[in-house]
């Protein structure tokens, strides 16, 4: 198949927003497909012309930068405008990627298109050149519209996306608002685990006990109640006491006022949070509740104590029970002790599955979608 997929960031930029279209175009490739990523540059640097289709080595995605100039007309009032006018925000990113769809279409003409929200404007962009070069094309929501969409402008959006041939959603709770929102069925498609999460790692040096703070932190109350129950811990623990690693870039938020040492090695690379992951204690993240923490498989991969902090969805909590594998879910502080605790005598379950949610796996059912969309 020719597939185009456009996303709204860079495969190769340092946040998780890159990450869904970009594997699963490198997985298309790795099927035998020919497939264009069509994205903005990296941040901060210019876009780039891309190589000649002819000379392209199709094993890989063949990557297409589009400009992304800054958005125009921040006020609220502008940027609601905007979505109703243009169905998003960036308007110059949405015409880039247009145009460099059209200037493709000599050479590339797409059996099937996907693109994910994420970003409105791709998905825009998608339906736009779908239109003109008639083929069938995937609308997949990573996003939770109930957060990103302005009430006011889900029915006109709604009205504005319509034409796609499939819908996809990364989790239940997306699919549920993308049905709320767009009156339609989605397929849950999860995204994928990286292999770096099931291979085992050397523990890092200098040896320590620690546990993992992964992710974003959302609200400062819950960021202290954390380190309270880790200040706690250590206090009543009668071993030597845990360090703090936080995996992300909220460091500022870790106020080192309870004697805990605190690293802040921020975003890392899959083989280092996985080598830092499977040497914990445990590890801990905030939970949300109006988003799907896919870091959860990822840290579950690693065979140590996952706690959620502040609770979790219930889709997660069945997919942790499916797979034999240690999710705690506390929400108060005195329960994250004993979850710490707990995680002292701890051993994975035999049951788990060696690997689940591979990237193979989850591309093969998008595959399988557009197969049946092409005929």
């Amino acid at each position: 198949m020719d597939i185009l997929l456009i996303n709204g960031t860079h495969p190769a930029a340092p946040h998780i927003s890159g990450v869904r279209a970009g594997r699963f175009a490198d997985e298309f490739a790795r099927m035998g497909h020919r497939c264009v990523l069509i994205c903005p540059p990296l941040p901060g640097v210019a876009a780039k012309e891309p190589s000649p289709i002819a000379s392209h080595d199709w094993s890989q995605p063949l990557i297409v930068e589009a400009d992304d100039p800054p958005p125009t007309g921040g006020n609220a009032v502008a940027t609601f405008a905007n979505l109703l006018r243009h169905g998003g925000r960036r308007t110059g990113f949405q015409r880039s990627v247009v145009a460099r769809g059209r200037a493709l279409a000599a050479e590339f003409r797409p059996q099937i298109g996907w693109a994910t929200f994420g970003s409105l404007e791709a998905v825009t962009a998608l339906r736009t050149l779908a239109s003109e070069q008639h083929f069938p094309w995937i609308f997949d929501d990573k996003d939770n519209p109930d957060i990103y969409v302005p009430r006011a402008a889900r029915l006109p959006l709604a009205w504005r996306l319509r034409g796609y041939a499939a819908l996809q959603a990364n989790s239940m709770l997306h699919a549920d608002a993308a049905r709320r929102w767009l009156g339609d069925t989605a397929e849950v498609i999860y995204s994928g685990v990286d292999a770096a999460f099931f291979e085992p790692h050397p523990a890092p040096e200098p040896a320590r006990r620690y546990v993992t703070l992964v992710g974003s932190l959302y609200y400062r109350e819950t960021v202290d109640a954390v380190l309270g129950a880790l200040a706690e811990f250590n206090a009543t623990s009668g071993q030597p006491p845990l360090s703090l690693i936080h995996l992300g870039n909220q460091g500022e938020w870790l106020k080192n006022d309870r004697g805990i040492d605190i690293l802040l090695p921020g975003y890392v690379s899959p083989d280092e949070m996985a080598r830092l992951c499977q040497h914990a204690l445990a590890n801990i993240y905030v939970f949300l509740g109006r988003t799907f923490h896919h870091k959860l498989f990822e840290l579950l991969a690693c065979r140590r104590p996952v706690i959620a902090y502040g609770g979790e969805l219930p889709e997660s909590i069945a997919e942790a029970e499916r797979l034999h594998a240690p999710l705690a879910v506390p929400t108060e502080p005195g329960a994250l002790v004993a979850a710490l605790r707990s995680a002292e005598s701890f051993s994975p379950d035999p049951r788990m599955p060696e690997r689940f949610f591979t990237w193979p796996e989850q591309a093969a059912m998008v595959e399988a979608a557009m197969r049946r969309l092409i005929g």
